[in-house]
């Protein structure tokens, strides 16, 4: 039997990859024929002064025959460069762009990059390396720079780009990178961000929908360090306050990615923070095979963090094989856990609805106390599921499986106003509760109506009393 998902993403994206793991060389097949012309050709000069004006030219004129190839050999300075048009190959040899940006406007098609990296120098967070609007667009072995590091994205791909594919793809040294538009793939990547926590990270992925719908986005076989969260999905989806077009982000797939010192490995975040978008909606996720570690608690806070707001909509997610070995990085500033869900009560209802969630979660020190010999804090809960205002929004169809230990104040912790809407089809829980308030810890705290199936718990000091707490294991 196909997955309905798996059929959804598989027929919406053809023109990216199949969910079967074919090769993105199997489906773009940009054919630059034409001239080749090294930049040289054109006044460029290795080490020199701005080469800006000698590599547009030599696109210009690429784009003028109808396309070619243009061979970039050493390390120039240049500033912005755009294609305008297309059926252009950028071919590095061991070629670099100092200071420089490639943009690829949204006319542009037929664009190929192999080889190339882009270094910028000056420190500057408003700086960005790639902005990319066009389509059927080809990245083989690209390589964004930012020494020394510095805040802001590395390279925007824009909500009118289609079908562009990244193979090989390097980042160091700041923030990661804006996805938008439709029938993107990236694989085989290498993301870290090597600034410090106190300078921040952002997401390695931030994916977003502006005023428009995201789909059939594809994030796979690869590593990243050192961000934010490995993936996050929204904000800037909805309708925003220039009454535009409703964002949606859809049909995303993001599977065998291992991240080291991340705060999250997927953020669900559509209308959740402050300046965010109204009436968002984020569907038909899959996230599978991931695992993060960051055992000293560098960043992590949350694993799998689903947080909805201002009348937004998550739904149909289905995470499998995620795979944590954490502490979190502070304690008592948020709640912290392997799972966190809310629905907040700010603007109109949210909705979270059909999540399975199936993860291992593992404390390298068992849950105890930060010490010298114990660094970082052990979580609050393995999982903690919320509405905010238990009147306010809804959740339903919220099923869990996971293997948890090492946790300060509970095992699983369920909030008010969430009748039937959890099913803890299995839970295998130790070392949990091991500080808890005077109040609310436990091995499986609901304030709820729970369907509870295979459980097993270690709660290392449980209530008093008994109260809507399920103890299941022993003191």
């Amino acid at each position: 039997m196909v997955d309905r998902r798996q059929l959804l993403i598989g027929s919406a994206a053809a023109g990216v990859v199949g969910l079967c793991g074919r090769s993105p060389a199997a489906v773009f097949q940009p054919s630059v024929a034409g001239p080749i012309f090294s930049i040289s050709d054109f006044g460029a000069k290795a080490g020199g002064a701005d080469s800006t004006r000698a590599i547009q030219r030599a696109i210009d004129l690429i784009e003028s025959r109808g396309g070619g190839t243009i061979l970039i050999r050493g390390r120039f300075r240049c500033g912005n460069v755009i294609v305008k048009r297309g059926n252009v190959r950028f071919q590095g040899q061991d070629g670099w762009l100092i200071d420089g940006r490639l943009t690829i406007a949204r006319e542009a098609s037929n664009v190929e990059v192999d080889g190339l990296g882009i270094i910028d120098t000056r420190g500057d967070n408003r700086t960005y390396l790639a902005d990319i609007s066009g389509s059927n667009c080809r990245f083989t072995n690209f390589q964004l720079l930012k020494d020394p590091p510095a805040g802001g994205y590395q390279m925007y791909l824009r909500q009118t780009a289609r079908g562009c594919s990244f193979s090989g793809l390097k980042l160091r040294g700041s923030n990661g990178i804006m996805v938008a538009g439709s029938d993107h793939m990236f694989e085989n990547f290498d993301l870290e961000s090597t600034m410090s926590k106190e300078f921040g990270g952002d997401d390695a992925f931030a994916l977003k929908a502006i005023d428009a719908t995201s789909e059939n986005i594809i994030i796979r076989n690869g590593s990243v360090r050192g961000y934010a969260a490995m993936v996050s999905l929204g904000s800037e989806i909805g309708t925003s306050k220039r009454g535009a077009g409703r964002g949606v982000l859809r049909n995303v797939t993001v599977e065998n990615v291992t991240g080291d010192r991340c705060t999250s490995v997927a953020f669900i975040k559509p209308g959740a923070l402050d300046y965010d978008y109204r009436d968002g909606l984020v569907e038909h996720v899959i996230l599978r095979n991931l695992t993060l570690s960051d055992p000293s608690g560098a960043y992590f806070r949350s694993g799998i963090f689903m947080i909805a707001g201002r009348g937004a909509v998550i739904r149909d997610v289905d995470a499998s094989g995620i795979r944590i070995v954490a502490r979190a990085m502070d304690h008592g500033i948020a709640p912290t856990a392997a799972v966190l869900m809310a629905v907040l009560d700010k603007g109109a209802p949210a909705a979270i609805e059909d999540v399975n969630l199936q993860l291992v979660f593992t404390d390298p020190y068992s849950g105890a106390p930060h010490s010298a010999s114990a660094p970082g804090y052990p979580v609050g809960h393995i999982v903690q599921i919320e509405k905010r205002n238990p009147a306010a929004g809804s959740m339903s169809g919220i099923v869990l499986d996971v293997e948890g230990r090492g946790a300060a104040i509970g095992g699983i912790h369920v909030g008010a106003g969430l009748d039937g809407a959890v099913t803890v089809r299995r839970a295998v829980l130790s070392r949990v509760a091991t500080d808890p308030p005077s109040t609310r810890g436990a091995g499986i705290w609901s304030d709820s109506q729970l369907n509870l199936g295979d459980v097993s718990v270690e709660s290392v000091k449980l209530p008093e009393y008994g109260g809507k707490a399920f103890p299941n294991g022993r003191r």
